[in-house]
């Protein structure tokens, strides 16, 4: 099993202010999808398109908000122990940063 499988704490660092999340990521061979759960407005969003290559992957979903929807594409690296990520998240042509860890 590939050490990107289980629960991800992550925290996106945006132009929206910080966004926590918690991910869950079933890995598919050198693909995965998931969920991202928003802990700020307690929605869903399906993880998809998710890649892995090595220790780095990328990932896509789609944010719901009150009147539009945005794209969110994350590419980061896993580290050596398996333990951490960060990266670049990257909604609406602005580009901030993340890092998470495994809770399970």
């Amino acid at each position: 099993m590939h050490p990107l499988q289980g629960k991800w704490k992550i925290v996106a660092h945006t132009s929206f202010g910080d966004l926590p999340s918690v991910n869950e990521i079933t890995v598919d061979g050198d693909t995965f999808h998931g969920f991202m759960h928003d802990e700020k407005s307690g929605k869903d969003y399906d993880i998809v398109n998710g890649k892995i290559d090595g220790n780095h992957f990328t990932l896509e979903t789609s944010m719901s908000f009150v009147v539009f929807s945005i794209n969110v594409d994350l590419e980061g690296t896993l580290s050596e122990d398996g333990k951490t990520i960060e990266g670049t998240v990257t909604a609406m042509s602005k580009t901030g940063t993340f890092e998470g860890e495994k809770i399970e």
